[in-house]
């Protein structure tokens, strides 16, 4: 069987760029967090891209580069929040890795968000969460987004859980994906 990656998909605030990165380290295999190529590509701030070219732009710039780093597996994608919305990316994830989901209730995702918030620079503004009442922001685009979620191989909730406890089911979670049979 060819290697296959990983791709962490899930609302704001549920940890994947930081479980990608414990993932990536217990597995030996590279780490790519899409935002954060995306932003070292274009030389850009999300911000700026949202504001310059709209969510369309974004998206396709994000496209594009979930293609780029998924062509040589193993790796550990942290995906943005959005990314499998688009039915493009859904089945590229699927042809080449492990989709994963992590999940979490919006008051708890609202609570991570607006500490990261707190303590990350002024640019670091999460364009589709920049609202009046941002916990009905999340309520909304994740309702909107759940559907596509739910379409991942498995589906780890972080609420209660530590990041080394999150990514250690991410990890159980391939290995027994590795070992079953296709449907």
């Amino acid at each position: 069987m060819a290697p296959k990656g990983i791709f962490l998909i899930g609302f704001s605030g549920t940890g994947k760029s930081s479980i990608a990165q414990i993932v990536a380290t217990l597995l030996d295999w590279p780490m790519f967090d899409l935002d954060q190529v995306i932003i070292e590509t274009s030389g850009m701030a999300l911000l700026m891209i949202f504001q310059q070219e709209g969510e369309s732009g974004f998206r396709l710039r994000e496209s594009e580069v979930l293609d780029a780093v998924s062509q040589t597996a193993p790796f550990v994608i942290a995906c943005g929040g959005g990314a499998n919305v688009r039915m493009e990316n859904r089945r590229l994830m699927a042809s080449r890795g492990w989709v994963i989901t992590l999940e979490g209730r919006p008051e708890v995702l609202n609570a991570r968000i607006q500490r990261q918030l707190r303590q990350a620079a002024p640019d670091a503004i999460r364009p589709l969460l920049d609202a009046v009442d941002p916990l009905d922001q999340i309520r909304a685009l994740k309702e909107k987004r759940q559907s596509a979620y739910a379409l991942a191989d498995w589906t780890v909730h972080t609420d209660r859980l530590r990041p080394e406890q999150v990514a250690a089911e991410v990890v159980r979670a391939v290995k027994l994906l590795e070992t079953t049979t296709e449907p």
